[in-house]
């Protein structure tokens, strides 16, 4: 699969949130659910900062539980940190419940019709993402589990990207060389700095047209080009 500079990529490796995908909260709703055990008024600007500070605790800590009864004690525990920090007189499942009614998982509008283009290259397609152990549950919810020859997923390898474990491990999946391998994501230093310490090509994926990534072979503003950058 030629691409710039004439290099044949062997694999692709894409970068799951705020590339293929983004998450959205409802935080009107999710405190409608939680207010009636909320001792005062609660409201979603009084959430808004304990219900952040619980995604990001979340999104830190996560790659360190590797089973599923792990995980799902740290869901717990962080619930219980969260109605603590609300004020409310609830068990964390009821927490736990209305976080997964409110938070949506949303594909890019030109995900799919990218995902078959690449297929059609002949190139070998992974996701290598920070995300927990249920991140297969995720893609398959979203009708894209099929496209991809393999998942690397930072809670099952033990390492975040920029972290170069992590893509060694995609090169040992996909059974790769470095040169012939093209990352894809849309954080500068995750993606593009860590692929890039790696010896693979990375390409930017910058929806806002603001942020800049001097090791990327290539920005481009959503993943339309990426087809044809990479050689379809």
């Amino acid at each position: 699969m030629e691409v710039l500079g004439g290099v044949r990529y062997d694999a692709v490796f894409l970068d799951v949130d705020g590339t293929m995908l983004w998450m959205d909260l409802d935080l009107e709703g999710y405190v409608e659910d939680l207010a009636p055990y909320a001792a005062g008024e609660l409201t979603p600007h009084r959430a808004a900062r304990p219900v952040q500070e619980a995604l990001r605790e979340y999104i830190q800590e996560n790659v360190r539980y590797r089973t599923v009864e792990e995980l799902n004690g740290f869901k717990h525990a962080n619930a219980r940190r969260t109605a603590r920090l609300l004020g409310l007189d609830a068990p964390p499942e009821v927490l736990l419940e209305s976080l997964e009614r409110r938070l949506s998982f949303n594909l890019f509008p030109e995900t799919v019709e990218v995902l078959e283009e690449l297929r059609k290259t002949g190139a070998g397609l992974y996701v290598v993402s920070n995300w927990d152990i249920l991140l297969e549950d995720v893609l398959e919810e979203m009708g894209i589990l099929g496209y991809f020859d393999g998942l690397i997923v930072s809670a099952l390898v033990g390492a975040e990207k920029p972290d170069r474990r992590i893509f060694r491990e995609a090169l040992r999946v996909s059974r790769t060389d470095p040169r012939r391998a093209v990352h894809v994501g849309n954080d500068p230093v995750a993606d593009v700095r860590g692929a890039a310490a790696c010896g693979i090509d990375a390409v930017l994926v910058d929806r806002s047209g603001e942020v800049e990534a001097p090791e990327a072979v290539a920005t481009i503003p959503d993943l339309g080009r990426l087809p044809e950058l990479v050689g379809s």
